[in-house]
């Protein structure tokens, strides 16, 4: 198969003729009289814009204008930045277009940092100049000719290779941050969009870009290069759907560049004013992702339009990838596509090699027409410009975007998201489009926009909704639901009249409300009665004083130890357990709330699978443990536990490892399965035997009996040994990166090889026989497969791991044979096979309520209940020799001894932050006392 990557070696040719102004100037010297600028104030033919731009050029050179001052046009939408723009560039002069509708205080950043020669005020737009001469630019024609009438003077020769323009950014430092371009890039992009979308004189084009904006350059010298025609509306016309529309129709406009959110405003007036835009040829997409919903909207409004997407940087400048949309192909991830004429896209990995399609890599946008770098910071220019790392040429160049994307099958690129601030969660890359394709496709929704909120050590999703009826929260989010993974469904959704946009056609992320405000916090007064007793029992499951109802179970930091309880709590005060109802803000669960009496005591309910089995598991160790039936034939209950324990990590925890660059977070589950163990082994050990050093250290079982006694607990130790292993290994960051890019694959592989590495330890190198194989080797594998069930959501994904499950516990049941001879394994059932395939292939169980709450509660118990089976068994036989009787008084014993524990560690926990808080406020009293 060819290999349809560009090829990062080959030659790219540089031209630099003239500068971009001489084509507008030649056209204005073939067809005078052809209209040049269509705007709401005024109509101005070539011969008048020529003109006026000779005027301005004229002046400005007489008043002390040399080729090295900026100039700075403060315009509002209107002819006068048209006329500014020309005037400069013709003079010889670098211009840089502050929009009016900036903050007062932008615009003067701006002229502080330029310290530009000359403030060119275009119509009604107000500045303080500082001490640059200030001139006004009239938008009228004749008045601007007036203005500018001068003597016709030769204009000095303008240099391709000399700057042209000043583009601003937002800057990390809180300062604009301008990027310097030359004429050359601006002229080889508009004689590359010319001649590959077939441009003519009858074209009309509009100027709806943002005029800070670098795509404005492009709506603006495009039509003036081949005498056609711009029509530039009002700045009041863009905010107004209903107007934009018309606008755009009476006009017979045939070319946009635009945004998508500006699209969508387009969109929603068209449908609001019943207009089809049977003029419009071109529609050029950039600024932020395309969906394919707005898409396929746009295509129902303007059906002969063609739509490209165009990719490029302000530091590029323009486009330098396009992808042309057909309407007949699969656009459910729509492309950046492929280099225009003159540039490539090169996707490099670490050691800076063309990655492989479908591998990910940061974006190089590699060509000859680049700008020159940013103003008066040579040492970020250094470091984002950087020499071609496969030839090596100083003079061939590349911009490091930032970017991530991947090579499709046939060389274009494709985005994945920011390499420095990727928006990821639970582990998950995600493209915040997609979810915004959901919600808008829900009927009331007009429009959204979901932004990720890094406030909080979990990133949360916040989807901001215009609706046109009202929607209740909790509706739309399970229809989302229904749609998307649930790491994708937003934490929050507030809904808002409207999205705001930026001057420049951007959503204005700084005018949205704040989402997770700390200190505006949910209270109890803003919560329903029922959300409040929902928090106050969670805030006790959880340990913590109080929690933000806002958030979910999962951001709560709840894992598998709490989820049962907290589960019994949502089912008695809501009635019922939403599907994933971990992923659903507390105050949102209040809203599911089944209305009517609480159900009958032996209706049925619905048990989750994992808390079902984990009941079943610790019933069955009892039954074996305490002798119920002369001859027990059960096995594999221990290995069903440590398959739950696997799910639950992925579910649960794996997300925040992943956040937080480390495994610390597991220090608190382990720290609540070690230090009880630890604390009832020494009282156990200290009544009935002695204290054994390997208990202390939960390393028991890799002893004899002779050497630790019988009072350790080796399923406890062994799950501890596991959860250090895999957190050591889930530490590293390359791992973790290898697990998110596919972690159902990356789970299945490492479980196959961990089988393989248990053979080959027991044969070569430690034979665990002798210790009936209870050791952190013999179960990985269990752990890590049921890590990768976590993942198995599709019919293929559950067949894989059923395979792996079946090769798995036959690898187990081999080694049984081998340790106790095939008599003694014959006599034993072996439920870990089935109970796997359950766990794979279903979500949860129908059992009679009295059953599912009693089975939480035990669940739930899991662990004292294990400590603690063997004590209550001697406590029956003092009260009634039955071992059905000891049974069930182990159960009932660990389940309260349970609640105890909890309660005094919430005691604890709450007096030690107490004492915290006072000593804080001591603290500062002292430090503020007189």
């Amino acid at each position: 198969m060819p290999d349809l990557r560009p090829n990062p070696t080959l030659s790219l040719e540089y031209r630099a003729e003239r500068p971009i102004f001489q084509a507008f100037v030649e056209q204005a010297s073939r067809s005078p009289e052809a209209i040049a600028i269509i705007a709401h104030e005024a109509t101005c033919s070539y011969r008048q814009l020529e003109q006026i731009s000779q005027g301005i050029a004229t002046y400005l050179l007489e008043n002390g204008a040399i080729g090295a001052d900026r100039v700075v046009i403060v315009a509002t939408r209107g002819a006068a930045l048209i006329y500014a723009m020309l005037g400069a560039l013709r003079a010889g002069l670098t211009f840089t277009v502050a929009d009016a509708a900036y903050p007062a205080a932008r615009i003067g950043q701006i002229i502080r940092t330029l310290e530009p020669a000359f403030v060119l005020r275009c119509g009604d737009a107000e500045v303080e100049p500082g001490h640059a001469h200030c001139v006004n630019v009239p938008h009228a024609p004749a008045d601007a000719l007036q203005h500018f009438a001068s003597q016709p003077a030769p204009l000095p020769a303008v240099s391709p290779a000399q700057p042209a323009y000043i583009t601003f950014t937002s800057g990390s430092t809180g300062e604009p941050k301008g990027i310097v371009t030359h004429h050359a890039p601006l002229v080889h992009f508009v004689d590359w969009h010319v001649q590959q979308h077939g441009f003519t004189q009858e074209d009309r084009f509009s100027l709806l870009s943002g005029l800070g904006h670098d795509p404005v350059y492009r709506d603006v010298f495009t039509p003036l290069s081949i005498g056609a025609t711009l029509i530039c509306p009002a700045q009041s016309t863009l905010t107004d759907p209903s107007r934009l529309a018309a606008w755009i129709h009476d006009h017979g406009v045939s070319v946009i560049h635009l945004t998508p959110p500006l699209g969508k405003l387009i969109e929603t007036g068209a449908r609001m004013n019943g207009l089809l835009f049977e003029r419009l040829r071109y529609l050029f997409w950039g600024g932020d992702a395309l969906s394919p919903t707005l898409y396929q909207q746009m295509c129902a409004i303007a059906p002969h339009a063609t739509s490209v997407n165009f990719y490029g940087t302000t530091e590029t400048p323009q486009a330098m990838a396009f992808h042309v949309l057909d309407p007949h192909a699969d656009n459910s991830k729509i492309p950046l596509g492929k280099g225009i004429g003159g540039a490539q896209l090169l996707l490099v990995n670490e050691a800076n090699h063309l990655v492989e399609a479908g591998e990910v890599g940061e974006i190089l946008i590699r060509s000859p027409y680049l700008s020159l770098g940013y103003w008066g910071d040579p040492a970020l220019t250094q470091e984002k410009f950087v020499v071609n790392p496969f030839t090596g040429a100083p003079a061939d160049r590349c911009y490091r975007t930032g970017d991530l994307g991947t090579y499709l099958a046939d060389g274009s690129a494709t985005f994945l998201g920011r390499g420095d601030s990727q928006v990821k969660i639970r582990g998950h890359r995600i493209e915040l489009a997609e979810i915004e394709n959901a919600i808008t496709r829900q009927p009331r929704i007009k429009q959204c926009v979901v932004l990720a909120n890094h406030d909080n050590a979990s990133v949360r999703l916040v989807a901001y909704c215009v609706a046109d009826q009202p929607i209740a929260t909790a509706e739309l989010r399970q229809a989302i639901a229904g749609m998307l993974p649930d790491y994708m469904v937003p934490a929050m959704f507030l809904f808002v009249p409207s999205i705001p946009l930026t001057p420049n056609g951007k959503i204005d992320k700084r005018a949205l409300p704040a989402a997770f405000d700390d200190s505006a916090s949910s209270t109890p007064q803003a919560l329903s009665p029922l959300a409040l007793k929902l928090t106050e029992a969670w805030a006790q499951i959880l340990q913590a004083p109080h929690i933000d109802a806002r958030l979910t179970f999962v951001e709560l930091g709840g894992d598998s130890l709490s989820f049962v309880r907290a589960s019994m709590v949502l089912e008695a005060l809501i009635g019922h357990l939403p599907d994933r109802w971990e992923m659903i803000p507390v105050q949102d669960l209040a809203d599911l709330a089944e209305p009517g009496t609480p159900a009958n005591t032996w209706s049925m309910r619905v048990m989750e699978v994992p808390v079902f089995l984990r009941m079943v598991a610790i019933l069955l160790i009892v039954v074996g443990h305490l002798n119920v039936f002369s001859e027990w034939r059960i096995a594999g209950e221990t290995s069903v536990l440590f398959l739950i324990s696997g799910i639950s990590l992925a579910r649960f925890q794996f997300k925040a490892i992943d956040e937080r660059g480390d495994a610390r977070m597991l220090l608190k589950s382990l720290a609540a399965i070690a230090v009880p163990t630890i604390l009832y082994t020494v009282l156990v050990q200290a009544v009935f035997d002695r204290v054994h050093w390997q208990s202390l250290l939960l390393i028991s079982n890799w002893f004899p009996p002779d050497k630790v006694g019988v009072f350790n607990y080796w399923y406890i130790e062994v799950l501890v040994q596991m959860l250090l292993i895999l957190g050591v290994v889930l530490s590293i960051k390359r791992v973790r990166k290898a697990i998110i890019a596919n972690p159902f694959r990356c789970l299945i592989m490492a479980s196959c090889a961990l089988v393989v590495a248990d053979v080959l330890l027991s044969r070569f190198v430690f034979d665990t026989t002798a210790l009936l194989n209870r050791v952190p080797q013999h179960y990985l594998a269990v752990m890590v497969l049921g890590m990768a069930i976590h993942y198995a959501d599709t019919t293929l994904r559950k067949a894989v791991a059923s395979a792996v499950a079946l090769l798995l516990i036959a690898e187990l049941d081999l080694v049984a044979v081998a340790g106790l001879g095939w008599q003694a394994f014959a006599r034993y059932i072996d439920i870990a096979l089935p109970a796997m395939l359950a766990l794979i292939w279903f979500r949860s169980v129908p059992v009679p309520g009295v059953i599912a709450r009693a089975g939480a509660m035990i669940a739930s118990s899991t662990l004292f209940i294990y400590l603690t089976h063997f004590q209550f068994q001697s406590l029956a036989r003092r009260i009634v020799d039955q071992p059905l009787f000891a049974v069930a008084l182990a159960l009932v014993g660990g389940v309260l001894v349970t609640y105890c524990w909890n309660t005094l560690t919430r005691h604890v926990i709450t007096r030690l932050g107490g004492r915290r808080k006072t000593r804080g406020a001591q603290a500062v009293e002292r430090a503020t006392s007189p």
